[in-house]
């Protein structure tokens, strides 16, 4: 069965980019960023995924090392959020070194980039996500 281990997460100020990503309303908004690596179901990694997520908006989350992070739909359905629109861009770009040596990899080599914002049913944007996967 596929799964996913959190490598990292930190929180901290969302960036400039994070901060349009999420359209958040404060320029000290706090975000959680969660760096995850997915491994198919004979445990070998097939994607490299980042995530912010803007505590602001799911209260009760954690932000303390520790705990994994669930992906965005196990997450909604703890914090009691309906999830709405996704707008996904794909593209192909050479693996950098990071993302080479986690997915096994020579560096350069193409992958598949998945940049994903997911909103909740209102519309306010809830997790920004890119994925970097073996094509």
């Amino acid at each position: 069965m596929a799964h996913a281990l959190s490598i990292a997460q930190a929180a901290g100020t969302a960036n400039i980019v994070e901060w349009s990503k999420l359209s958040l309303s404060s320029l000290q908004a706090t975000v959680l960023r969660v760096t995850r690596i997915l491994f198919d179901d004979k445990d070998r990694p097939i994607a490299l995924e980042e995530a912010v997520l803007p505590l602001g908006r799911l209260a009760g989350l954690s932000p303390s090392g520790g705990a994994d992070i669930p992906d965005i739909t196990e997450l909604a359905q703890r914090h009691g959020i309906s999830l709405g629109r996704a707008m996904e861009r794909i593209s192909i770009v050479p693996a950098t070194k990071v993302i080479a040596s986690h997915l096994g990899i020579a560096f350069g080599t193409d992958v598949m980039k998945l940049d994903r914002v997911t909103e909740t049913a209102d519309g306010e944007p809830i997790e920004w996500r890119v994925a970097y996967r073996k094509i």
